[in-house]
C-alpha cells in the first residue's frame, strides 16, 4: 500500500506538517545562507543520495562536471531552440514579466524549456497558469534543472516531459518574505499557500503527493526526483 495514495492522505499529511514547516521559516531566517552546492547534483540516485544540498544561485556547468556557474537572479526570457526558453532564478514579479515578454515577443514556438533553481511560490504558479491557457508544453533538458517552485511551472504544460539528464527536486518553501513569525502566524499563512498550492496541482492535473516528497525535505537541502517517481506523479507525460 502506497503512502498517501489518496487526496485524503495527501492532504492530512500537509496538515500534519505545518508545525515543523513554521520551524523551518525560523530556521530559514537564522541561517540565511543556503548549504553548499552537491557537486554530484546530476549524478542519477543509484550513484547518490536522492536527497542533497540546495543552493540556488549556483549550477553544475554540465551533467558530470563539478564546475559551477551563477544562475540569474531573476527569470531571464528568449527564443532558443524552437522552444520558449525560461531560465534563472524565479524573482518576485517575474510573473507579470513572463507575461509582458509573451504579449511583446509574441513567440510561435509552444515547447517551454525550463532551467532554473526556484523562487517565488506565487510567481511559479502564475507562470504555470499562463503556460497552461496559451497551450504550451513543457520540458527541462538534459543538463538542466528544475527545482524548488520551478515544478510548478512544469506542472502548467499541456504534455511535460523531463530529459534523462534532468533535475527535477522539490522542497519545503514558505509564501512571502522570511520574517521571524509567531508560530501560529506562520502556520496560517503556509496553510493559505499549500491551498492554493493543492488547488493548483488539482487544476493541472497533478498527484498530490508531490506535496509529501516537498514536505518531507528542509529547505536548505532539495529532493530530486527519480523519472519513475515523475510518471507516478503525473507532473511528466511522456
Amino acid at each position: 500500500m502506497r503512502l498517501f495514495s489518496t487526496p485524503q492522505g495527501a492532504i492530512r499529511a500537509v496538515l500534519l506538517s505545518q508545525v515543523v514547516m513554521a520551524g523551518a521559516i525560523v530556521a530559514m531566517d537564522i541561517r540565511g545562507t543556503p548549504g553548499e552546492a552537491a557537486p554530484g547534483l546530476f549524478a542519477p540516485p543509484a550513484q547518490g543520495p536522492s536527497v542533497r544540498p540546495y543552493r540556488p544561485d549556483l549550477r553544475p556547468a554540465a551533467p558530470g562536471t563539478p564546475a559551477m556557474r551563477p544562475m540569474p537572479e531573476q527569470l531571464e526570457f528568449s527564443v532558443e531552440d524552437s522552444a520558449i526558453r525560461i531560465a534563472g532564478q524565479i524573482a518576485p514579479g517575474d510573473a507579470d514579466r513572463f507575461l509582458a515578454w509573451l504579449d511583446q515577443a509574441r513567440p510561435v514556438e509552444t515547447l517551454v524549456s525550463l532551467d532554473s533553481s526556484g523562487g517565488s511560490v506565487s510567481d511559479a504558479l502564475a507562470i504555470g497558469r499562463a503556460i497552461r491557457s496559451a497551450g504550451y508544453d513543457t520540458a527541462v533538458a538534459d543538463g538542466a534543472v528544475c527545482m524548488s517552485a520551478c515544478p510548478y511551472m512544469l506542472a502548467g504544460g499541456n504534455a511535460r516531459r523531463v530529459a534523462p539528464g534532468g533535475v527535477v527536486g522539490v522542497h519545503q518553501h514558505d509564501f512571502g518574505e522570511n520574517t521571524i513569525l509567531p508560530a501560529f502566524m506562520a502556520i496560517r499563512d503556509l496553510q493559505r499557500g499549500q491551498a492554493g498550492v493543492m488547488d493548483f496541482l488539482t487544476d493541472m492535473g497533478v498527484d498530490l503527493r508531490l506535496m509529501s516528497h516537498a514536505l518531507r525535505t528542509p529547505p536548505e537541502d532539495i529532493n530530486i526526483l527519480p523519472p519513475e517517481v515523475l510518471s507516478d506523479l503525473r507532473l511528466v507525460t511522456a
